[in-house]
């Protein structure tokens, strides 16, 4: 938290408790005599005595969490003592008055407590919720920045061979290769960016992985509804394409994977299947990419409470639903 935040926190509660107490301590001032309060017990029933034990907690508190243990608890006993005695003799009814002024500044001591540990819980949670932030920025820049070198190896490959087959063919999965590269690097900065520019990245990556199967019909995809002005967090579906193409187990087959994309003008819902037949083993690459735990930490950060993930294994089939609402 900033500390012009914490600032105007003090300065709001200095408010609150100076009107509070002084509406309470001019009705108990208007009769004196009938509660028998002595001259002493006036301080206690100022609001500044008030925001004295309040910072006193405070500090004590901040003195046994993060430095001395302690000292604090010799200094919180030796003013609990003094309370006690000063208590004692106020006035010249002690019993009215003490029992009033030991019970007001034993509140605000744990008010005061309760203000700091209130302070520090938050300065902690937003620290961890910006250091987790900082990882997942992390792990999409290496998202971003890395090429699975099977994968280029083998699209590098399969161009080089339609060099002499279909020159047509090579030069247009060259270009193909180079948009998504490029946009992989330099595109996804922002933290939103078009969906229609996700779905031409994943459109180009599906036509690059299918250069290395025989089945020209191994994908199905669809997409329903319009892009239109939606921007979505980037490369969030990228992991979920990889991954079907990485473990399905029978390329061969016709549409061994689908991926289906609905879209309205409030929501995104995003599917996925494979085959993953588990008698089948299939050789994986040391690179595994991103992966789901990952995908999920960003959808907590990136979609709270405004995404539902389910991955099921049914029969041969992975499958994969996202649906996510689409931020105002």
């Amino acid at each position: 938290m900033r500390k012009s935040k914490i600032i105007w926190i003090h300065v709001a509660y200095w408010i609150l408790i100076i009107l509070s107490q002084s509406v309470v301590s001019y009705l108990i001032s208007r009769n004196l005599s009938a509660l028998m309060v002595g001259k002493l017990s006036l301080w206690f029933l100022n609001p500044l005595s008030g925001l004295f034990f309040v910072y006193v907690a405070y500090l004590l508190t901040w003195l046994y969490l993060k430095r001395d243990k302690q000292t604090a608890i010799l200094i919180f006993i030796s003013l609990l003592i003094a309370l006690f005695i000063s208590a004692y003799f106020v006035g010249d009814y002690k019993i009215v008055s003490g029992i009033y002024c030991v019970v007001r500044s034993l509140a605000s001591v744990l008010f005061g407590i309760v203000f700091f540990l209130s302070i520090d819980w938050y300065q902690k949670d937003r620290q961890n919720k910006e250091l987790e932030k900082q990882n997942l920025q992390s792990e999409l820049a290496l998202l971003k920045n890395q090429i699975n070198p099977h994968f280029l190896f083998n699209t590098l490959n399969n161009i080089d061979s339609l060099i002499k087959t279909n020159p047509n063919h090579a030069s247009q999965s060259l270009i193909e290769l180079s948009d998504m590269m490029r946009y992989m690097l330099y595109e996804t900065k922002p933290e939103r960016v078009p969906l229609q520019n996700e779905l031409a990245h994943i459109e180009n990556y599906m036509k690059l992985q299918k250069l290395q199967y025989a089945n020209t019909q191994l994908v199905e995809y669809s997409v329903s509804g319009n892009p239109g002005e939606i921007k979505v967090a980037p490369m969030l579906f990228i992991p979920f394409i990889e991954n079907a193409f990485k473990h399905c187990t029978d390329k061969e087959k016709i549409h061994a994977i689908r991926f289906s994309f609905e879209i309205s003008p409030k929501q995104i819902v995003f599917q996925s299947s494979n085959i993953s037949d588990d008698k089948h083993l299939i050789s994986k690459d040391s690179s595994n990419g991103i992966g789901l735990e990952t995908v999920k930490r960003r959808l907590e950060i990136l979609y709270p409470n405004r995404y539902s993930l389910q991955i099921d294994k049914k029969n041969d089939l992975f499958c994969i639903s996202l649906s996510i609402d689409i931020d105002d």
